[in-house]
């Protein structure tokens, strides 16, 4: 489980995936984000679940809140580069009635905290249309991302095709973060201290 202040992040279960399918499903939901999909039944969903219980490049989490332990999103890492450190990452947020509470802005710089301090990825990127100002508000404005390019023409929507931002955030640029140290776990650091190696060998040596 990772805590967040007023998210947890936590493996995806069998019970999240009707949840799951509607979102993808959702059409409001789909028009704000820059993949593609066929409409998903609940057998393929099954399937996909199976299938991803041992990818070890893909992350996925569900987004729940602490207070009522509500399942309201999904986010995670995505295409883990683990030699160069870096991951694609995302959040949907599905359901109604979050929208200004902060659960979002509260679910991005808990995955930060978690990328960078516990599994050691140095960069993650996403992608965010830009009609999604919800996105860009929470990522760049408050989160401290930074729009590094933009792909022209990169996605068809409702008719016609749009640009789409490439957004990405270093580790460094997340521990300027004012508030970033309230998302840093504050581990016990104490020690056993260790022998010197060579001194405990010479000690069982015979003359």
């Amino acid at each position: 489980m990772i805590e967040g202040e007023k998210i947890r992040l936590r493996a995806i279960e069998e019970g999240d995936l009707e949840s799951m399918a509607d979102w993808l499903n959702d059409p409001v939901i789909s028009h704000y984000v820059g993949g593609f999909s066929f409409p998903v039944s609940k057998s393929q969903q099954r399937r996909w679940y199976e299938s991803a219980l041992n990818d070890d490049k893909n992350i996925r989490l569900i987004v729940e809140t602490k207070d009522d332990n509500r399942v309201i999103g999904l986010t995670g890492l995505w295409q883990i580069d683990w030699v160069n450190r870096h991951a694609l990452t995302a959040l949907k947020l599905g359901a109604d009635n979050i929208r200004g509470k902060g659960y979002g802005t509260d679910a991005i710089m808990t995955l930060m905290s978690y990328a960078f301090y516990q599994v050691g990825l140095n960069r993650l990127w996403g992608e965010i249309l830009p009609f999604n100002v919800g996105s860009y508000k929470a990522y760049v404005t408050k989160c401290g991302w930074m729009v590094e390019g933009i792909y022209r023409q990169h996605v068809y929507r409702d008719g016609r095709f749009y640009d789409q931002m490439r957004v990405a955030v270093l580790k460094e640029d997340f521990d300027r973060l004012s508030n970033a140290s309230e998302y840093i776990p504050a581990l016990d650091t104490k020690h056993i201290d260790i022998p010197d190696i060579d001194w405990a060998f010479k000690r069982d040596e015979k003359p």
